[in-house]
């Protein structure tokens, strides 16, 4: 199963955010996933590298010409490079057999954001995991309800994703996934 994985390659974020990168990354690794990701070598996104390279799994890295430079920092993937942010995130969505959103930037929410309106508009099968281990995505939940409360999207939009508040519950949803995968 090729598992998209969304967050951020800032360096100078808070400790947290990198160990919650490593534990979800090493389980994914450790349960057979292959890592699809936007090929950065730093922060969370390299921490996730790191894992599913200490686990011997395939690792698909998508970036653009600007960040081209990185990839040879990421020896053990398969590197692809894009002309631009939308070719990138279609390619690492068609990719993937799952989407998993961790802490990130507006790139990580960019992405996030745009995964959504695939499922929406075109019922892209491609299961969604937001993970909101204290309450990281609280204000994009709000933005989310706020839509629906003023009628700009109906609450079926709810249904295009699965948060999981902690490591329990995110591997619950992503067994639940893997059922449906096999």
């Amino acid at each position: 199963m090729n598992v998209l994985i969304l967050c951020s390659s800032r360096e100078n974020i808070d400790p947290y955010y990198k160990s919650i990168a490593r534990s979800i990354s090493q389980y994914l690794a450790q349960s057979e996933c292959d890592l699809v990701f936007g090929g950065c070598s730093s922060s969370m996104m390299g921490i996730c590298y790191e894992e599913f390279v200490k686990n011997g799994r395939n690792i698909y890295s998508f970036t653009t010409r600007k960040y081209a430079d990185d990839l040879l920092n990421l020896k053990q993937s398969k590197c692809y490079i894009r002309d631009n942010t939308l070719d990138l995130k279609r390619d690492m969505f068609f990719n993937s057999d799952l989407v998993v959103c961790l802490p990130g930037g507006p790139g990580t929410k960019s992405e996030l954001w745009a995964y959504i309106e695939e499922k929406r508009s075109n019922d892209s099968e491609t299961p969604i995991i937001i993970y909101d281990e204290n309450g990281f995505y609280n204000n994009f939940i709000e933005e989310i309800n706020k839509s629906i409360r003023e009628n700009f999207v109906g609450e079926d939009i709810l249904n295009m994703f699965k948060i999981a508040t902690n490591k329990n519950e995110f591997i619950n949803e992503f067994l639940n996934v893997k059922g449906r995968k096999k």
